[in-house]
């Protein structure tokens, strides 16, 4: 526990360190390429629609920011910070993450990192692993794999097919399923589709859910996107040794990703969660840096 504690505390610093820079280097205007095409399940609110008509489909930043939820029914409250950056390397944009988290009286940092490759202008595939320390609610392990077709002459349908699986830090196990569509519409509206499907071992318990995105904005000005995601969740680690299971819930996320310099801004993301057990409702915000 102690160790785990002082990990929390270093990576708060590494944190605080990180926004220090982000602001002090505002001013400094250097070039930025495309936007980041989609999230894994892990991310925190970063995402950035592509733009399909480009080959380099990730930019090159850092951001760092925090968060904080709180939940009914005697629950607690959720907090914690976040890390990331992303850099392209020819057809490679690798990204990383760090991610510390306190939930239900426990608190854990999560790292991952992953690598999106474009094999030519119509297909690019990525691939993300995780693991964490502490935190009962992080997965020991996770992976996930995503292969995206763009479609047309002008490629403004993306189709999306993964797969991932997670191992929780109790006897848990899942396997995922994703498969997914976007549209890019005359700029500047997206919508995006998907349904997850998961199995929980031990019991082969099977779960369904999707969501729909919409999202309005232009590269270097804005985007604001709204998704609403329903469906059932085999089990939720609330403690070392409870869960909730085979339950209904629905979700509602808002982000705004704003530009206020040519190359740096901030991203806020609004958060609503709702099951037969309690409701959450918070956000997280942070800044960007582009290079």
């Amino acid at each position: 526990m102690n160790v785990t504690r002082r990990l929390c505390q270093r990576m708060s610093l590494v944190i605080f360190a990180s926004l220090v820079f982000t602001i002090a280097t505002v001013g400094q205007g250097t070039p930025a390429t495309a936007d980041p095409p989609q999230s894994s399940v892990q991310d925190t609110g970063a995402t950035v629609p592509p733009e399909p008509v480009q080959d380099k489909i990730l930019t090159n930043f850092i951001e760092s920011g925090s968060s904080y939820e709180a939940l009914s029914n005697n629950f607690g409250h959720w907090s914690g910070g976040y890390l990331r950056g992303v850099a392209t390397t020819n057809n490679n944009t690798w990204n990383a993450e760090v991610n510390g988290q306190n939930e239900f009286g426990d608190h854990g940092v999560y790292m991952a990192g992953g690598d999106t490759y474009n094999f030519n202008p119509d297909l690019y595939g990525s691939l993300t692993v995780g693991s964490s320390v502490g935190g009962f609610f992080w997965p020991r392990f996770r992976a996930d794999g995503f292969l995206n077709k763009k479609w047309g002459t002008q490629k403004r349908f993306v189709t999306t097919i993964g797969a991932g699986y997670d191992i929780a830090k109790d006897a848990h196990r899942d396997h995922r399923v994703f498969v997914g569509t976007v549209y890019y519409f005359d700029r500047p509206w997206i919508i995006e589709d998907g349904v997850h499907f998961n199995v929980s071992n031990p019991g082969s318990e099977f779960s369904a859910s999707g969501f729909v995105a919409i999202t309005q904005g232009r590269n270097k000005q804005h985007y604001v996107t709204l998704n609403i995601g329903f469906g059932q969740e085999a089990y939720q680690l609330i403690g070392p040794e409870r869960s909730l299971n085979r339950f209904p819930s629905q979700t509602a996320t808002l982000t705004w990703r704003q530009w206020i310099g040519k190359n740096w801004g901030f991203n806020f993301v609004s958060d609503w969660y709702h099951s037969p057990f309690y409701h959450r409702g918070g956000g997280s915000f942070g800044f960007f840096r582009e290079f």
